[in-house]
């Protein structure tokens, strides 16, 4: 059987696809990111252009240095913004290529995890991957801060925040070799001052732990946010968002803004 590779939709737009130039764009957004001293069970991380959100999404990924060396399982859950489709779609590839390299998806840990769950709305046709960007940001991020890794990407369509909750729970399932990383932009188009009354319900949710929060949040990824708040409480970690911003602090247009946060989930030692 034929190698099957998924391959950029959004580099030389979304983010440089020269990898000189992406690795030191990624280099200059994580050395300005700060460390804090928690190790991540699950980031949150925004998933626009990266003279937007890079920044911000930086704060997530430098979380990855205090992980041991070793190998993870990276599990990408995102929102999908081009096809229309009820339920979760698994990126049921060989590899994932970037600029930077091959990432590994494993194929194994989708096909355990689909036997498992037969009574959810699960495909694994791969066409709501093809053109999204919002797993595909990620994963330069990865390639920089982890050195062995593989991925198990998720898009999900139309689905409760219940699905995509067991979904986490049934491939992390408490495994510090599993890593999880939810893709979503906060509010979208408002001036920056409306903007950031909106994000502050996203911002209260995940560090109250309380998804109720979320009504007021417009994240466009709400459903994968609220899917990893509500594991968390029911774990007993903690959440904290690490950044918040909006485009207008990137670009300095303030007229009408996207919102982008950096949240790690973790366990309180």
């Amino acid at each position: 059987m034929a190698v099957q590779i998924r391959e950029p939709a959004v580099s030389d737009m979304f983010y440089p696809a020269d990898p000189v130039v992406l690795k030191d764009m990624l280099d200059r957004f994580l050395d300005q990111a700060v460390l804090y001293p928690y190790k991540p069970e699950a980031v949150a991380s925004p998933h626009a252009g990266y003279i937007y959100s890079g920044p911000v999404a930086a704060y997530s990924y430098k979380q990855f240095l205090n992980l041991e060396k070793k190998h993870y399982t990276v599990l990408l859950i995102g929102p999908s913004h081009y096809v229309p489709f009820e339920g979760i779609s698994f990126g049921y590839y060989d590899y994932w290529l970037t600029p930077l390299g091959e990432v590994k998806v494993n194929k194994r840990e989708i096909e355990r995890f689909v036997l498992e769950n037969k009574d959810l709305p699960i495909t694994l046709n791969t066409i709501p991957h093809l053109k999204e960007h919002s797993l595909e940001v990620q994963i330069p991020f990865l390639q920089v801060v982890l050195d062995n890794f593989s991925i198990v990407p998720v898009v999900y369509g139309q689905v409760s925040y219940d699905i995509v909750e067991r979904v986490i729970d049934g491939i992390k399932n408490d495994r510090d070799d599993v890593v999880v990383v939810i893709s979503t932009d906060l509010s979208h188009y408002y001036p920056d001052s409306t903007a950031k009354k909106i994000d502050s319900n996203c911002n209260n949710a995940v560090e109250s732990l309380d998804i109720s929060y979320l009504e007021k949040c417009e994240a466009c990824g709400k459903t994968g946010l609220a899917a990893v708040i509500d594991y968390a409480r029911l774990k007993g970690w903690k959440g904290k968002v690490l950044d918040y911003r909006t485009s207008g602090d990137t670009s300095g247009d303030r007229s009408a803004v996207v919102g982008y946060g950096s949240y790690i989930f973790y366990r309180d030692t």
